[in-house]
């Protein structure tokens, strides 16, 4: 054999060996046995902790007064001077404003100002003078409703009273009755000092005892709620308790779904705020508060992933523990894939398990 078939000998040897090496180590990978996808994996362990599980959703409360109309201005001229605050209380006799230096008395009454008193008038109106004259100390006869020489006698007094020319005549607009006296009131924005006034103004506008609050649902919050859910109303000096009483729909537009009021109270009832209204809430307009409605209330104790309970046939729950017995456990609350549950203690561990182990006996 010559020199250069020798080369060539070896030349090939050497790439049928290489090829043979390759073609060994691709066998071996592929003579591994892949993993079984259906095989169990191992359970994961868990120790229980002792913990806070609750969940609570920000909202706005709104606080209103929300004011009744009590009397209109029966009287034109320019508002020369206003004795009344914005939510101050008046009784009968309480003078309001004057208009033209001429003043407006507050009277109780259903019926209101209508026209001109003065002798031989008759009606409930006549009435509701007799027993504003009286209550000041004017007038002792008897209260039927008749403007006699009695009553105007009386008028006349009382408009001595207040500076005013004592004709016994009382003109349309120097007196306004409201059906309920004491009341808290506020007056229009038109009675200001120096406002003009042509007759027929909303005047005199009541305040309830208590402002109303509410917490407003849009159509996608409503179903986020429980409706007897407690709520915190937060404010500048700490927080008030409440609870929804009531629930009222509003249609929305096109007659479709609108905004859901939750009224709220205080619990067992009354004024969310309290002695505190008339610092917190103004008298006119909305005020609006950070508000959270516990969803799920905190609860401390043991601990433990949703995914570790399990349900009986019967219904009822357990857990497995690590030495692959069970425990039969009672949710308390839940959220976000967390329980507290009363049947295990911190420390214990437990098993989430990838099946079904025997349920417990007993």
């Amino acid at each position: 054999m010559s020199r250069l078939n020798v080369g060539r000998v070896l030349m090939l040897l050497a790439v049928v060996g290489t090829a043979g090496l390759v073609g060994w180590w691709a066998g071996r990978e592929t003579l591994v046995p892949p993993e079984d996808p259906l095989a169990e994996p191992e359970p994961v362990s868990y120790s229980v902790v002792e913990g806070l599980v609750g969940h609570s959703l920000s909202f706005v409360a709104v606080a209103e007064w929300e004011p009744a109309l009590l009397a209109h201005s029966e009287v034109a001229g320019v508002v020369t001077s206003v004795f009344v605050e914005p939510g101050g209380e008046v009784s009968a006799g309480d003078v309001l404003f004057a208009v033209d230096l001429r003043p407006v008395m507050v009277a109780a009454g259903q019926t209101p100002a209508f026209r001109e008193m003065s002798l031989r008038d008759r009606g409930d109106d006549v009435r509701q003078l007799q027993e504003l004259l009286s209550g000041l100390g004017f007038f002792g006869g008897e209260i039927d409703g008749v403007f006699g020489s009695g009553t105007a006698a009386a008028v006349r007094q009382w408009q001595e009273s207040l500076g005013l020319e004592d004709d016994g005549v009382v003109r349309l607009g120097d007196v306004v009755f409201i059906p309920d006296l004491p009341a808290r009131v506020v007056l229009g924005e038109e009675v200001v000092v120096g406002g003009r006034l042509s007759g027929g103004e909303q005047a005199v506008w009541g305040l309830p005892v208590d402002p109303s609050f509410w917490v407003p649902l849009s159509p996608e919050q409503r179903n986020l709620v429980p409706i007897d859910a407690p709520v915190m109303v937060s404010y500048g000096g700490g927080v008030w308790d409440a609870e929804v009483v009531e629930a009222v729909e509003s249609v929305g537009p096109q007659g479709g779904i609108g905004e859901l009021r939750l009224v709220l109270e205080a619990p067992g009832g009354g004024s969310v705020c309290g002695a505190e209204c008339g610092d917190w809430v103004a008298l006119e307009g909305r005020s609006d508060f950070p508000a959270e409605i516990v969803v799920v209330p905190e609860t401390t104790g043991p601990v433990v992933p949703v995914a570790a309970i399990q349900t009986s046939a019967d219904g009822s729950t357990y857990v497995t523990l690590d030495s692959g017995g069970t425990v039969a456990v009672e949710v308390v609350v839940s959220h976000a894939g967390l329980a507290v549950v009363t049947g295990v203690e911190a420390g214990d561990v437990l098993l989430l398990p990838f099946e079904s182990p025997p349920e417990p006996s007993g």
